[in-house]
């Protein structure tokens, strides 16, 4: 009993609920996802995590349970919010791989009706490559999953709360998202310097995607720094009761929410200021890359060896491009092209990469069809030799020896980040490192057999004992050395410090040139090994993504962000390499040094503290934190402060191990003219034989921490019986591997008014089921009208884990329509139309945009005589007739539109489309149709949008159907007049009052096979009609109050306001085009007797119409009113108007 209430009371707040959209277009478009291999799915179950993956990942599933478990605790503590159930976490081996997932598909395509939305704890997370992007990627994509799940409902109760009321911007959840798994980042401080310099921080809070993402981030961390941990906790809490994050930001911290945006502002500001005195800008004069898309990222930028051209890849959304540009001429060209746009997905901004093998010969990887490729391209010749690099998952660059003959790679395989030797002359691949440390960004050294690389590994032996554990590896990368002619597992470490040195450049033997973020901003370094000392080259105020140097030429190329907030190639032709600058670090790594210092100084005090102090201990300092301000915030508490004596100029730093010199050259030693490789599997360990004896790390002297001059070094806290404990009880909690199982659960229900031309309102219920993947699908919905004469069913299946996708769908509508029957018109009869339909699809893909759709159906039509529609039978009174049909449909659909908000799109899509109807009982009955609709949405300025459509549409074949213009979609309170006749004498299919020349009018079955061509404002349905169509649109939108306001507008009402002015002209005809001067418009037929006549009547056959309108949410419902003035035979005739439901056109 219990039960059903529970079912009538979900349904009941279902069908009373009005948070939706409107009614679907007519043109269904979307978008799609192409599988070139199948993922055979397995999971590992936690306490609270199950994690899937594919392939031989089962240890780097582990390592993510372990992890996430391990977080579990921190990141539920920070928002004070627990999740209601186990989150399923998909790991995929690539961003390539994840590209292939259906999860999210059209997942904001807009309904009409109120849509319900449930959010599941399903996420999928790509490996990136490296173990520590790995880490933070899993925490984002957890704490974004808790975060919305607080915000929106874990609950069903929640969940329909929310979706009525709830309506937060950006910077709010997903800065929230971001600041709790990331805190304070270096991509964040950029942002945030260049915002507040550049006076833009007053729209702040209107900013949306990626940069909305990065304000949140930057006003979060300045609540936790100013007010405490606990004040995010208490603001997100406080927005779920109130729904508004204003008020809540009041309730917490005691001031209003512009008091804190103005306090935001100055925190940042404080910080840009001493900035600004150090630091200075890319000179504009140095800028190389032309204007591009805001989209648009340069992966990889280099130099030739000869200096006389420039090599550069772009990578706009997905789709990259790479390019060769000679410094002289400035004559470019392009080498090479692959990929496509992504939507809804996140981009692989690190491909392509590029590397000169020599001055005219240009290596590039890039992902072609899920498979990483590497080109050879020779300038001279215009030619590409392609290679496979199937068996990586990710690679992040790449290197060529002097000679040409051996490429350095850095690659993911099986969850590691390695370096690997290959040649390119051979299909030959040797594995130098094999551990779970990262090895990024290795380089030849010039003149000799070793490589220099970045990693974030804690020891120079790559035999170590003890394997690092997933959790503990940190984010402090340094460069070490590979000398691939010594027999040692021994590295020679280059640089040992606090901070992240990547991408290394050696000049010759001793110099080496380098990227780190020492002082905060990512900076050029140069290192000499000889002398031990390295000095800071360029002060640049925003970090360098990418660079190369030609010494020979003095000149320097690199990748950086300008004050617009664009990536850019900078070129300086007179670099000077051996300039010396010095700056003082930003805040935030002055921050993160005193906490490393903090963290250190409580492991030594740790270890010889007992079980029982250990655990007072932390319990005293967790609730300190929760009665004060957070022990990370700005003021940090006395006890902790470090004295740091302000670094020099250049700093002599210790090496781990000892410099050898380079051994002669012996058999079985690498020779880099004539390399031979042993054919061994990548899989396989480096052969080196046992490690010589290592020195002991040293002890940090805490009272006199230097950070640029310490080495670092990994300190491990002595072990109690309760860590071991602990840590045994959690590993005893993973159970599995269990294969992957198929689980359906509902993903929305829809409600909605919808305005059928025919039968009026009505109510329909829509709702949409898949699996945890969204591989397999289900669709259903019901539409009765108010007075349930008639309704439609429908029901459909779709299977797309394959190239090809499937689909099977049932469609079942039902018409009541009275019509006079003789020349009593007070006299008329129920007639009942109804039809099933049965369709089978097949869909192939070609790109994520573009698809070809074939689907084969049957068909079955019904015409009831219920009898007088005073008094109709609920059995026909005479014999149903019967029609039955087998015809095909086939489609080419295009969609390249990116929605920006409600009812503001960018981009283009398209449809053609063809369909065959074949009579079976009575070839007579056969027809056939054609149609083409095409869109386009462009942007004018901001978020103005000059939205265009053309729709055009023909039936033929022995039985044409026809086309009603006129009215707009879901048009409520139309009372539209159905009269009139075609050229060719056809009577309006609408019209309840039309004799034959017997006197008696018979039954219409066409009404079941009727288009209504809208939008056509100022006109009534069905205005004019016929076998063809033509019909045109153009909206200016603009969101009137967000083009206004500054500030956050938190009414939805006022949010979603759009001011749109409109331009609608068409036609409809049976025989010859309107185009020719006797068109069958402007004829009229007359019949009497025996005899026809066609009259001339000179119509205008175009209908126009002009106006403006006004749409926003009331209600939950999209809701437009416009106001047009129809044109017909050249006269502007009242004004009139109108009120509907939905979005677009």
């Amino acid at each position: 009993m219990m039960l059903r209430r529970g079912l009538l009371a979900v349904f009941l707040i279902v069908l009373i609920s009005v948070t939706g959209s409107a009614q679907q277009a007519r043109e269904v478009f979307g978008k799609n996802r192409i599988q070139y291999r199948q993922f055979d799915w397995q999971y590992l179950s936690g306490e609270n995590f199950d994690i899937y993956y594919y392939d031989a990942r089962k240890g780097v599933a582990q390592q993510a349970l372990e992890y996430l478990e391990g977080e579990f605790d921190r990141i539920t503590d920070m928002i004070d919010y627990p999740p209601y159930f186990k989150t399923k976490v998909f790991v995929y081996n690539s961003l390539a791989d994840l590209r292939q997932s259906n999860m999210g598909l059209n997942r904001n395509v807009y309904k009409v009706g109120g849509e319900t939305e449930f959010i599941k704890p399903y996420i999928e997370v790509a490996h990136l490559g490296t173990a520590q992007e790995f880490k933070e990627e899993l925490l984002f994509r957890i704490s974004d999953l808790m975060v919305n799940e607080m915000m929106f409902g874990g609950n069903l109760k929640d969940i329909f709360q929310s979706s009525i009321l709830m309506n937060l911007p950006d910077w709010f959840t997903n800065g929230a998202s971001l600041y709790v798994a990331k805190g304070w980042t270096a991509e964040m401080d950029d942002y945030i310097r260049t915002l507040v310099r550049t006076r833009k921080a007053k729209r702040a809070t209107k900013l949306g995607g990626k940069e909305g993402a990065l304000v949140g981030q930057s006003i979060w961390n300045f609540i936790t720094e100013k007010y405490g941990k606990s004040s995010m906790a208490n603001i997100l809490n406080y927005t779920r009761v109130t729904r508004n994050e204003e008020k809540s930001i009041m309730i917490t911290l005691g001031i209003s929410f512009r008091q804190m945006l103005t306090e935001w502002q100055r925190y940042y500001t404080d910080m840009e200021t001493a900035t600004a005195k150090v630091y200075v800008a890319p000179a504009d004069s140095l800028q190389f890359s032309r204007r591009h898309n805001r989209t648009t990222e340069f992966t990889t930028v280099k130099l030739s060896p000869d200096g006389r051209y420039i090599a550069y890849a772009e990578n706009d959304r997905g789709r990259y491009i790479v390019k060769v540009q000679s410094l002289a001429s400035g004559k470019e060209k392009t080498i090479i092209s692959g990929g496509s746009k992504v939507i809804n997905q996140r981009v692989d901004y690190r491909q392509p990469i590029i590397a000169w093998s020599d001055a005219s010969t240009l290596g590039v990887i890039g992902v072609k069809r899920g498979e990483y490729v590497f080109w050879l391209y020779d300038l001279s010749t215009k030619t590409k030799q392609p290679r496979a690099l199937e068996k990586f998952s990710n690679i992040r660059s790449l290197h060529f020896s002097d000679n040409g003959r051996l490429i350095i790679l850095s690659a993911d395989f099986e969850g590691k980040s390695d370096l690997f030797l290959l040649s390119t002359r051979r299909e030959r691949v040797r594995r130098l490192t094999n551990d779970l440390f990262d090895d990024l960004d290795p380089s030849f050294i010039p003149g000799t057999n070793r490589i220099i690389f970045s990693s974030n590994r804690t020891t120079d032996s790559l035999r170590a004992n003890a394997k690092p554990e997933f959790e503990k590896l940190n984010n402090n990368y340094n460069l070490f050395i590979y000398d691939l002619d010594s027999t040692s597992a021994t590295l020679k470490r280059v640089t040992n410090t606090l901070s992240k040195d990547i991408l290394p450049l050696a000049a010759d033997q001793s110099n080496v040139y380098y990227l780190s973020d020492q002082r905060g901003i990512v900076n050029l370094f140069k290192y000499n090994q000889a002398t031990g000392i390295y000095s800071q080259v360029t002060n640049f105020d925003t970090s360098i993504k990418d660079y190369d140097l030609n010494l020979s030429t003095g000149t320097m190329a690199m990748v950086a962000m300008t004050e617009k907030q664009r990536q850019h190639i900078f070129v300086d032709r007179s670099f000077d390499v051996n300039r010396q600058v010095f700056t003082p670090a930003t805040r935030r790594k002055e921050l993160q040094q005193a906490r490393v210092i903090r963290e250190k100084r409580k492991q030594e005090s740790n270890k010889n503290m007992s079980i029982k102090d250990l655990l007072n201990a932390r319990l005293k300092e967790a609730n300190k934190e929760k009665d004060s301000v957070a022990t990370d915030t700005v003021t940090v508490p006395p006890a902790d402060t470090v004295k740091v004596p302000a670094p020099a100029d250049t700093v002599k730093v210790p090496a781990d191990t000892v410099k050898r010199p380079a051994p002669e050259l012996k058999p079985g030693e690498v020779n880099t003219d004539d390399y031979t490789f042993d054919g061994q599997p990548i899989n396989n360990t480096v052969e080196t034989p046992a490690p010589a004896p290592e020195k002991k790390p040293e002890v940090v002297n805490t009272d006199n921490y230097v950070f640029e001059d310490e080495a670092v070094k990994q300190t491990q806290p002595a072990e109690s019986f309760m860590n071991r404990y602990m840590k045994a009880r959690d590993r005893r909690r993973v159970t599995g591997p269990f294969p992957y199982e198929s689980k359906f659960s509902a993903d929305n229900v829809v409600t909605s008014l919808v305005v059928d031309q025919l039968r009026g309102v009505g109510l329909l219920l829509e709702t949409q089921m898949n699996d945890m993947l969204e591989n397999y699908r289900f669709y259903g919905g019901i539409l009765a009208p108010i007075d349930l004469r008639g309704g439609d069913v429908y029901a459909e299946f779709q299977y797309l884990p394959a190239k090809i996708d499937f689909s099977a769908r049932f469609d079942r509508k039902a018409i009541r329509w009275e019509t006079v029957t003789n020349d009593d018109i007070n006299n008329s009869t129920d007639y009942k139309y109804t039809m099933h339909r049965l369709e089978i699809g097949a869909s192939l893909p070609i790109t994520d945009r573009l698809r070809v759709t074939v689907k084969p159906f049957g068909a079955v039509t019904r015409t009831a005589d219920l009898g007088l529609a005073d008094y109709p039978s609920a059995e026909p009174v005479t014999e149903p007739i019967n029609n039955y049909y087998g015809g095909v449909r086939s489609e080419l659909v295009y969609d390249n539109s990116v929605s920006t908000g409600l009812n503001l799109i960018e981009g283009s899509r398209g449809k053609v489309s063809f369909q065959h109807y074949q009579g079976l009982s009575n070839k007579a009955l056969s027809f056939s149709q054609v149609s083409v609709d095409l869109r386009h949405y462009q942007p004018i300025y901001k978020e103005i949008v000059l939205a265009l459509r053309a729709f055009g549409g023909s039936f033929f074949g022995k039985s044409p159907k026809l086309y009603m213009l006129g009215g707009m979609d879901n048009w409520l309170f139309n009372d539209s007049r159905y009269t009139g006749r075609t050229s060719k004498g056809q009577p309006n299919p609408l019209s309840s009052v039309d004799l034959n020349r017997d006197g008696v009018a018979d039954p219409n079955p066409d009404l079941l096979f009727l288009e209504y061509a809208t939008s056509l404002r100022g006109f009534d349905y069905g205005t004019l009609f016929g076998n063809s169509v033509l019909l045109f649109n153009a909206e200016l939108r603009v969101p009137l109050i967000r083009a206004l306001v500054n500030g956050p507008i938190s009414s939805n009402f006022l949010r979603h306001m759009q001011l749109t002015a409109f331009y609608d002209m068409g036609t409809s005809w049976s025989g010859k085009p309107p185009f020719s001067s006797n068109n069958s418009v402007s004829y009229t037929v007359v019949q009497g007797g025996p005899f026809e006549a066609e009259i001339k009547n000179y119509l205008n056959p175009w209908l126009y119409s002009y106006g403006t309108g006004l749409r926003t949410m009331f209600l939950g419902y999209y809701v437009k009113c416009d106001l047009a003035w129809p044109v017909e035979n050249y006269k502007v005739r009242d004004p009139q108007f109108y009120v509907t439901l939905g979005f677009d056109f």
